[in-house]
């Protein structure tokens, strides 16, 4: 158990080191999940409308050619990145059910 006194330096173990090339990376695969979250929402959603019928033949095609080529651009920047699918997904703890 953490003493209350414990100062900030005592609780980190000492110093921290930053590597900027581990920051930058970080801070990559951080917009990386936002992008790729939003990405499955949006899918979602579009799946949604198709489904009520409430987009034209036309609409569903560009929606469906515009999320291909996000799907394309995100494979292209997890490879330049380094990160594998499974890397990307954000993992949420909320709760199921609301009072």
């Amino acid at each position: 158990m953490t003493p209350p006194d414990a100062s900030l330096d005592d609780l980190l173990g000492g110093r921290i080191d930053i590597d900027p090339e581990t920051v930058e990376k970080g801070l990559v695969k951080l917009v990386l999940m936002v992008v790729e979250t939003l990405r499955q929402v949006i899918e979602r959603q579009a799946i949604r409308r198709v489904e009520g019928g409430s987009l034209s033949e036309e609409e569903i095609e560009r929606l469906g050619l515009a999320l291909l080529r996000l799907e394309q651009r995100m494979a292209q920047l997890r490879e330049t990145f380094g990160f594998a699918e499974e890397d990307l997904i954000l993992r949420l703890r909320l709760p199921t059910e609301f009072s």
